[in-house]
């Protein structure tokens, strides 16, 4: 049997694609072991090896939340689509 490193899931997660373009956006919402929150950003172009991730610290849960609903209205106004399977709920 082998052993696998999964990542935990995260509090917030999100994808989206934008098909004309053949490019993809997440965003991860994690807190880590002292109990700070940090905001993932991840980016490229679908089927690359080069894409970019970012991450920022946030002050809380809810201020982590209202980023991600800021990003998901400009992945909207940008061309994105929800991606399976997290979407953009």
């Amino acid at each position: 049997m082998s052993t696998l490193c999964r990542m935990a899931p995260s509090a917030a997660q999100r994808s989206w694609i934008n098909p004309e373009k053949a490019r993809y956006y997440e965003v991860f919402l994690d807190q880590d072991l002292v109990g700070d929150w940090t905001l993932i950003k991840v980016w490229g172009g679908i089927g690359s090896n080069r894409g970019r991730m970012h991450s920022t610290g946030v002050v809380s849960y809810k201020a982590g939340i209202e980023l991600v609903d800021d990003i998901t209205r400009r992945r909207s106004q940008r061309g994105y689509t929800c991606a399976p399977p997290t979407g953009c709920s």
